[in-house]
């Protein structure tokens, strides 16, 4: 008898989970997000979302928003993993110590980061969702 095998089309199913809030000090918090978006052909793209708040009188207004797109596998599997295991307390302090200070001075000025501040802040995101 012969076998039959039937492929079907591959499926993406987009989604964006919150992670954490994080208060750093008085008067801000960060959200980590992770977001699977998918492409035409159906691939997965991962991205993890960093966005800044600063409390204006009584509420929290978004500040800065960085968008990491993992493309490195060794990334894509670390951001991947997040949705299934949250955070490791070693992410949660590089992300806490690391990119916060780089990100807080825009959400102070107002000021777009240059080209050379845009990729420490992306190295430090990939250090942290490496630790």
């Amino acid at each position: 008898m012969a076998t039959t095998i039937t492929t079907g089309i591959k499926k993406c199913k987009p989604f964006l989970l919150r992670v954490m809030v994080f208060s750093p000090e008085s008067g801000f918090k960060f959200t980590i997000e992770i977001q699977k978006a998918c492409t035409s052909q159906n691939e997965p793209v991962w991205k993890l979302l960093f966005d800044l708040y600063k409390k204006v009188g009584a509420d929290f207004q978004e500040v800065v928003s960085v968008e990491f797109v993992a493309g490195d596998p060794n990334d894509i599997d670390k951001v991947a993993a997040i949705t299934d295991e949250g955070m490791k307390r070693p992410q949660v302090r590089a992300f806490r110590e690391n990119v916060y200070p780089l990100v807080k001075p825009f959400g102070d000025s107002g000021q777009k980061p240059s080209a050379d501040q845009k990729k420490k802040i992306d190295d430090s995101i990939r250090q942290a969702i490496n630790s």
